[in-house]
């Protein structure tokens, strides 16, 4: 359906149409989403890296949560660093016309989108298999058929060989990406964008003229045919955004969250229990956390793919609109998601908030003090006493040392005026 007689019926300005169909840059929710995204993705990059430090300095090797939170750091902190340069990107050429993502090279944008969807997809799936690992450790629901069960997964090991497994599965996944897309350079404006068909005079002032730079991105390639191109949208409609990154891991994340609230009064007995349960309440928090954060983006997401393309029907610019603010705010949602997870296990153990105080060297300042655990600070005090003998054999070294540099300077003063006397003597 040609939609130019309905919009100009409607008398829809350029700049609503750009924004609905081309870029929406300059209006509130944009704006919104920039400064939102900087602020909340410098302060996650920051708290990752702390995590990441703390948790390989001070946690137990041994434990499966371990390598899941290692892990759960690095791509949280890569997604952060994506959507980071993309906001610079965005802010750079909205201001300065400076494209920061100037790739002139498909093999370089191919690369960028595969490996950016590949790190989004490890972060959602990281966060079901810490979660999956936590019901199995603390539920232990097929107890009675495998009894070993928990021992053989809640482990190292297996942690990192279900780590490697994610990887792979990612990286098999988002190939169609490394395949279908091509960078691209087009005129800006609505008139050239994919959703607009049809030809529309709209009576414009100055206000609206529309730079002759042109936008370059890495875009689904014109060149596919049409069972290429029509495998390509349903591949990224469904397979990835649908299943992978929103059904499934929602659906698992669900189940395991129910489970372990429900089953959480039935572990009694067992040997540092509490420490287990409080670590367990905050990676459920973790969990319940990123389920509502995260997965409204990619529903968001899915809903624009699907229609976008079926626009055509009803020439609904309100529905675009809507659309564009809707992903524009739930992407602030999905930064604040792979940000906060620090703030959570890090401020909600009291393990982990004492190791980080003392690795980024605070415990030397009284307020911080009363956040350490007792074992920190039997440690901080064994160091001190260490350091204070050791000032102390110094001070005694150095007093002996210059005691006998004394004796030795008098010896030497007593051989000098003696021989001086002799000498005299002889003289007269």
């Amino acid at each position: 359906m040609n939609c130019s007689a309905e919009l100009q019926r409607k008398n829809y300005s350029a700049t609503i149409l750009n924004q609905a169909m081309d870029d929406d840059a300059g209006s509130w929710w944009w704006w919104t989403n920039v400064i939102g995204t900087l602020s909340f993705g410098i302060i996650g990059i920051i708290g990752n890296i702390i995590c990441f430090l703390v948790v390989c300095h001070f946690a137990l090797p041994q434990h499966s949560f371990v390598e899941y939170l290692r892990s759960l750091a690095i791509f949280d902190f890569l997604s952060l660093l994506f959507e980071c340069i993309q906001s610079l990107h965005d802010l750079f050429y909205y201001l300065f016309s400076i494209n920061l993502l100037n790739f002139r090279s498909s093999i370089v944008c191919k690369l960028y989108e595969y490996l950016n969807h590949v790190i989004i997809l490890l972060s959602c799936w990281t966060i079901v298999s810490l979660t999956f690992d936590r019901l199995i450790l603390v539920c232990d629901p097929w107890a009675k058929r495998w009894p070993n069960l928990s021992r053989r997964i809640c482990n190292s090991k297996c942690a990192k060989k279900i780590i490697f497994l994610l990887i792979i599965l990612s990286l098999l996944i988002n190939i169609p990406h490394l395949l279908y897309q091509e960078w691209i350079c087009r005129k800006p404006g609505y008139q050239h964008s994919a959703a607009f068909i049809g030809n529309l005079n709209l009576n414009e002032t100055k206000s609206n003229h529309i730079s002759k730079r042109l936008l370059c991105q890495c875009r689904t390639s014109p060149y596919l045919s049409h069972l290429t191109l029509l495998f390509y949208i349903k591949w990224k409609i469904y397979i990835f955004h649908l299943f992978c990154y929103t059904l499934i891991p929602a659906i698992i994340l669900i189940a395991t969250i129910l489970k372990l609230v429900h089953s959480r009064r039935q572990i009694v007995g067992q040997k540092n229990e509490h420490l287990r349960s409080k670590l367990t309440r905050t990676l459920t928090l973790v969990s319940i956390m990123f389920l509502i954060l995260y997965f409204p983006h990619a529903i968001v997401q899915t809903l624009s793919i699907l229609i976008f393309p079926s626009y055509h029907k009803r020439c609904d610019i309100r529905s675009l609109i809507i659309i564009r603010i809707l992903k524009r705010l739930s992407e602030l949602m999905n930064i604040t998601a792979l940000g906060i997870n620090f703030f959570i296990y890090i401020l909600g153990v009291n393990h982990y908030r004492s190791a980080a105080i003392k690795m980024l060297g605070l415990h030397n300042f009284n307020l911080f003090l009363p956040y350490l655990t007792v074992e920190h600070r039997n440690s901080i005090a064994s160091t001190l006493i260490h350091s204070n003998k050791y000032n102390r054999t110094n001070i005694q070294m150095n007093n002996s040392t210059i005691q006998l540099l004394t004796i030795k300077n008098n010896e030497n003063l007593n051989q000098i005026s003696k021989s001086s006397l002799e000498n005299t003597n002889l003289s007269k």
